[in-house]
Order: C-alpha cells, then sequence, then structure tokens
C-alpha cells in the first residue's frame, strides 16, 4: 500500500514538473505569437489586451517588405551554418585526441578548466580588444569576423562536451577496431563517430543554437552589411518608442529555423549507443 502510494506521488510531482516545464518555456512564446498579430492600437489599451478581437499579419507583411530582412536572414543562416559546421569538425577531432594522448589526469583537468573558463567567462570583457583586432585586420562588418568571434566560444564548449562523451566510450570497440586492421582515421570516422552520433548532434543543436541567437559580439562589430537577426529584433527599439509589432513577428521568424532544425536532428538524441555496442 505504501510502495502504491509512494509511486502515484512520484507521478503526480513528475506529471505536475513537467507542467510547470511547460508553462515557463509556452508561455512567453505564445505571448511572442500573439503580439506579432496585434494590432498597433492593441498594445496601447488599458487594461492590456492579451488575446486581441482582431488579427492582422500587417507586421509580417512589414518586415518581410524590406531587402534588410532578407539579407539578416541570409547572415544569420551563413553564420549558424557555417559555425556549427566548423565548430563540430575541429571541436570532436579535439576531444578525440585529448580522450586518447593518455595525458594525466592533473593536466586533463586543467584542459578542461580552461575549456570551461572560457565557455563561461564574461563575454563583455572581450568586445573592445575583439573590435580593435578585426579593425586592424579591416574585418568590421563581415560574418567572418561574427564567425571567427562564435567560434571561439564554440570550440571549447563542444571540446569540452565531447570529451565526455570519448572518454565514456569503451575502449575494446576501437582495440578491435585495430585489430581488424583499421587505421586512427578509419577509427574514428567509422567507429567511434556513428557510436557518438547522439553527443555529436547534441553539440550541433547546442552551437547552432547559441550561433543564431549571439547578440553581443554581432552588435560589436556588425554595423550594416553583416547584421544578423538579433540585431535586427533590436533594431525595433527606437528613439520614438518600441515597434512592438514588427519585434515580435521579426521574433517569430527568428525562432522558426531552430525549432525546425532541432527537430529534423531530434532522432538522434538518444541514449545507450554505447552500451548497445558493447553488448551487441
Amino acid at each position: 500500500m505504501r510502495y502504491r502510494f509512494r509511486k502515484t506521488l512520484l507521478r503526480a510531482l513528475r506529471a505536475l514538473a513537467l507542467t510547470i516545464a511547460c508553462v515557463v518555456v509556452l508561455v512567453p512564446l505564445s505571448f511572442l505569437a500573439v503580439n506579432s498579430v496585434k494590432y498597433d492600437r492593441d498594445f496601447i489599451t488599458v487594461p492590456p489586451k492579451l488575446i486581441p478581437s482582431e488579427i492582422t499579419f500587417e507586421h509580417y507583411r512589414d518586415v518581410f517588405s524590406t531587402k534588410r530582412t532578407v539579407r539578416i536572414f541570409r547572415n544569420s543562416l551563413i553564420v549558424a551554418s557555417v559555425t556549427t559546421l566548423i565548430t563540430v569538425v575541429f571541436g570532436t577531432m579535439a576531444a578525440y585526441g585529448l580522450a586518447r594522448l593518455g595525458l594525466s589526469a592533473r593536466l586533463l583537468g586543467l584542459i578542461v578548466f580552461i575549456f570551461l573558463f572560457i565557455r563561461f567567462y564574461p563575454r563583455i570583457t572581450t568586445v573592445i580588444p575583439y573590435f580593435l583586432v578585426m579593425r586592424q585586420f579591416d574585418m568590421l562588418d563581415t560574418v567572418w569576423a561574427i564567425i571567427i568571434g562564435h567560434l571561439g566560444i564554440t570550440i571549447p564548449f563542444v571540446a569540452w562536451l565531447m570529451l565526455i562523451v570519448f572518454r565514456e566510450l569503451p575502449i575494446e570497440v576501437e582495440e578491435a577496431a585495430v585489430v581488424d586492421g583499421a587505421n586512427p582515421w578509419q577509427r574514428f570516422s567509422m567507429v567511434v563517430l556513428p557510436m557518438t552520433a547522439p553527443g555529436v548532434a547534441s553539440a550541433a543543436i547546442l552551437t547552432a543554437i547559441l550561433s543564431w541567437n549571439e547578440f553581443l559580439i554581432a552588435a560589436s562589430i556588425a554595423r550594416r552589411k553583416a547584421s544578423v537577426l538579433s540585431i535586427g529584433v533590436a533594431s525595433y527599439i527606437t528613439d520614438q518608442g518600441v515597434q512592438w509589432g514588427e519585434m515580435s513577428a521579426l521574433g517569430v521568424i527568428m525562432i522558426v529555423p531552430m525549432v525546425l532544425f532541432a527537430l529534423s536532428v531530434q532522432r538522434y538524441l538518444i541514449r545507450g549507443i554505447t552500451l548497445g555496442a558493447v553488448k551487441g
């Protein structure tokens, strides 16, 4: 009786936690979507209208009617795609090398600490030096300047993440590949990567989201030609007021690609690949 009560209580607590998480995530997104189809007059009503009596898509029309939106969307797509590709390739290879070099625990711990320090230190402290470096190389207002700035953040993070994944991978699987005559590149590409596909997919998702949403580095070096979506959303805060409708519409447009990307790779986010390989 006590066991059944405890089991029922745990289920209820899990359901409650899931409900709270859904509310925390979905309510702001729903509010953003509703604001994107409101008339301008509905933003200044007292009391405010959470659900408008009429909807309009004029804000989306206004956003898409300018060439600027197409340009910043293209720039964001280029920056996120190139950053994700380079980060996953170099971060994964660096992590594999560190995991198989046989470094001492102290040295490996120091490297991991440096990775985490680079990931979590205040990014604002590097904006001015990075701006000066990019100006020296005449790279201001270019997508490559934004990409290089993102790589300095994403590669250490992915290397740390994949290092954990590779250290959990049984070395016996690679030893079996060596017996079969596989060289280091074949072991890495044909044995290790397929087994760590969920970790690689997670790294790609996190990198793409970070690069797509990043604002500070882009805002410091992109003026006009290399502007991205995060700068475009902020640009609707003007000295004449906030253009809530256009800002919300562009915010929705900015969210949709990342949602579709996450949904397209979610099937790779499965645990247990390593255990299955060992048992098989």
